[in-house]
C-alpha cells in the first residue's frame, strides 16, 4: 500500500515530500512550457539523487513515441515510468516494458463508462501497475483535472486486476479515507489537491502531510477492518 505525489519541479519540495512519507515521487518530464509542471531530465536526475533511498522516482512521459520515451528513461533513469498518452497501445507497452527493464512501468488510464474495464483488462499482462485517472474531453491523456470519477467502476477494477492499482484523481487529505474504504486499490495520488493553490507544480508542505498521514492512516484501518 503506497502513496504517490506528483508532480516536482525542485529539490526542495521533492525531499520535504519523501521526508512526510511519500513512497513515490513523480516527476513530468517534457519540454518547457508543454505543462506547466515539465522539468528536464538533468532537474529530474538531480531531484531522483535527492530522494532516494527514502522514495522510490516515477518519470512520466506525455509522448506518444516509443522510442523517445525509452530514451527519457535512459536519460534520467527513474525507478518507474509512467506513460498516459491515449495512443500507446498494449502491445507498444510490452515492447517498452521489456525495453525499459529492470525499470518498472505503470500505465494511466482515464476512468470512463464503458471503456475502463476493457482497457484494464488488456493491460494486465503487459504493465507493472495501472493508475486510475480522471479524464477530460479531448485531452490526450488522462489527469490533472483536479476532479474524481466514478470510484464504483475503479473498484471493479481493483476487484478484477492481478497487478497493483493506484486510484487518482481529485484525491485530497479531506477525501482519501473515503476513496481508500470504497475502492480499495494499493495505492493513491495526490497531483492538484497537494500543489499551492494556483501555482501547479510547487508543492504545500502542509498539504503534502495532511494528505500522506490521511492516506496511511486510512490503509491501516482498512487493513485492519479487513484483515
Amino acid at each position: 500500500m503506497v502513496v504517490q505525489i506528483y508532480s516536482m519541479t525542485s529539490v526542495p519540495d521533492a525531499v520535504a515530500t519523501a521526508d512526510a512519507g511519500a513512497d513515490l515521487i513523480g516527476l513530468v518530464i517534457a519540454e518547457p512550457g508543454v505543462v506547466p509542471e515539465a522539468i528536464g531530465a538533468d532537474a529530474a536526475r538531480e531531484i531522483l539523487g535527492a530522494i532516494r533511498p527514502r522514495s522510490r522516482g516515477v518519470a512520466l512521459s506525455l509522448s506518444d513515441d516509443r522510442d523517445e520515451i525509452c530514451a527519457m528513461v535512459d536519460a534520467v533513469r527513474p525507478d518507474v515510468l509512467h506513460v498516459a498518452a491515449r495512443e500507446i497501445e498494449p502491445e507498444d507497452c510490452a515492447w517498452i516494458r521489456s525495453r525499459i527493464a529492470p525499470v518498472m512501468l505503470m500505465r494511466a488510464i482515464a476512468v470512463r463508462a464503458g471503456e475502463t474495464l476493457t482497457e484494464a483488462a488488456a493491460h494486465q499482462n503487459c504493465v507493472d501497475y495501472l493508475m486510475l485517472d480522471s479524464g477530460a474531453k479531448g485531452r490526450p491523456y488522462a489527469g490533472a483535472t483536479g476532479e474524481t470519477h466514478d470510484w464504483s467502476i475503479s473498484r471493479t477494477v481493483v476487484e478484477r486486476s492481478r497487478i497493483p492499482v493506484i486510484l487518482a484523481g481529485g484525491l485530497s487529505a479531506d477525501n482519501v479515507a473515503d476513496a481508500i474504504a470504497t475502492v480499495r486499490p494499493w495505492g493513491v495520488d495526490s497531483f492538484t489537491h497537494t500543489d499551492v493553490p494556483g501555482n501547479r507544480g510547487k508543492k504545500d508542505p502542509a498539504r503534502v502531510r495532511a494528505f500522506i498521514a490521511a492516506a496511511k492512516r486510512a490503509f491501516a484501518e482498512n487493513l485492519k477492518k479487513n484483515s
